[in-house]
């Protein structure tokens, strides 16, 4: 994102939020937006840049598993509602077939989210984990979840499985509030859940990285000092704020939140590809693959680019629909998708020393040059 945009988000944050500028909560999150959005003191050159987006097109960075579009809740700032793909689990098939390729090509990150749903309503969720685990090229494991879907008995294995990110999606812990944001009749579980999550987390040692990150209708402040959260307030976690909610593509209006919840300001989107497109591929619950785990609902969009039935994930990432996509934002003629979306990042990040350290081990991550016919680093 540009400047003039990256000034104009942090205007829309400051006055929405600006009844909490007294909160350290607010800066905690000013000081996150900035430091994502404003790191000049980073810069590489433009020819580095250039060497860096050329690491990421022989092979991604990371992997996105869809392992369901199922989801237990309908939340009022979510596009479920308004999916119209079948409700699909991911098979043992697919599955196997995507680590198989993923590793094959050096592993790295491999992320069990989802576009909407909870990926913990996989009844083999846990299992996945540990098969992903077990292969020495997946670094981190990471997931998103409401937190509803774990049986008691099935958290101590959860923190136990080696998976090392959880981020909870929750609301505001008020039980009138979660239910009407949220849009189910758990919270008593949700609360439950978490506590026990958190409490087997701190008694393993802390082997996994968990943040609370709460989509409310009330200030910073005021969500961290509900009694509910003060209850598990102790225990090791982060916690992050949705300050703003996306509208889906226009689906989701600003009638459709509560007072004190907030849609995105528009983005413009640049002649440059967005950040997702080089993030890494997305492999649908059927098998399908896509360039976004943002945004495409139905799976059916643009950028979906293949099927990992039919062609390695290293074929597809490198295919001519793939540079073509990119190169249609480069022209300016944007995926129909990508027109409206207000998630639109564009590539800095690879202006970065970040960026240039994501390109060096992602060179390296290519277990041979001759297996794969890379040319010199």
């Amino acid at each position: 994102m540009n400047l003039l945009a990256n000034l104009k988000r942090i205007a829309h944050f400051l006055y929405g939020r600006r009844r909490e500028v007294l909160s350290k909560e607010f800066w905690d999150t000013v000081a996150r937006v900035t430091r994502s959005r404003f790191n000049f003191w980073e810069r590489v050159g433009g020819d580095e840049y250039e060497r860096n987006l050329r690491a990421i097109e022989l092979r991604p960075w990371s992997l996105y598993l869809e392992l369901t579009n199922i989801c237990n809740s309908n939340c009022i700032f979510c596009a479920y509602q308004y999916q119209t793909r079948p409700r699909d689990v991911m098979s043992d098939t697919v599955f196997r077939k995507a680590l198989d390729d993923y590793c094959a090509m050096g592993g790295g990150d491999l992320l069990l989210e989802v576009i909407v749903g909870d990926p913990a309503l996989d009844p083999k969720f846990i299992w996945r984990i540990r098969q992903a685990r077990v292969r020495p090229e997946i670094a981190s494991i990471e997931t998103i979840t409401n937190g509803i879907a774990f049986e008691e008995g099935e958290i101590p294995e959860l923190v136990r499985s080696g998976i090392s990110k959880i981020l909870i999606s929750t609301g505001p812990w008020k039980q009138e509030l979660y239910e009407e944001i949220y849009r189910n009749r758990l919270y008593k579980r949700v609360l439950r859940n978490i506590r026990s999550l958190l409490e087997e987390n701190a008694k393993a040692g802390c082997p996994v990285e968990i943040k609370i990150a709460f989509r409310s209708n009330l200030s910073m402040r005021e969500t961290v000092l509900l009694p509910d959260y003060q209850e598990v307030a102790h225990l090791p976690h982060k916690v992050e704020f949705n300050t703003d909610f996306d509208t889906w593509g226009g689906r989701i209006k600003a009638g459709d939140l509560l007072p004190g919840m907030h849609l995105r300001p528009p983005v413009r989107l640049e002649r440059e590809p967005c950040w997702w497109l080089y993030e890494g591929p997305t492999v649908f619950a059927d098998g399908r693959v896509g360039l976004c785990a943002c945004r495409d609902l139905n799976a059916d969009s643009e950028l979906v680019v293949g099927d990992i039935m039919a062609r390695s994930l290293l074929e597809i990432w490198r295919s001519g629909d793939v540079q073509r996509i990119r190169e249609q934002f480069r022209r300016g003629d944007f995926p129909g998708i990508c027109r409206g979306c207000t998630m639109y990042v564009n590539l800095g990040m690879y202006r970065t020393r970040a960026g240039s350290e994501r390109a060096r081990i992602t060179l390296k991550r290519l277990k041979s040059k001759e297996q794969f016919n890379i040319g010199g680093e």
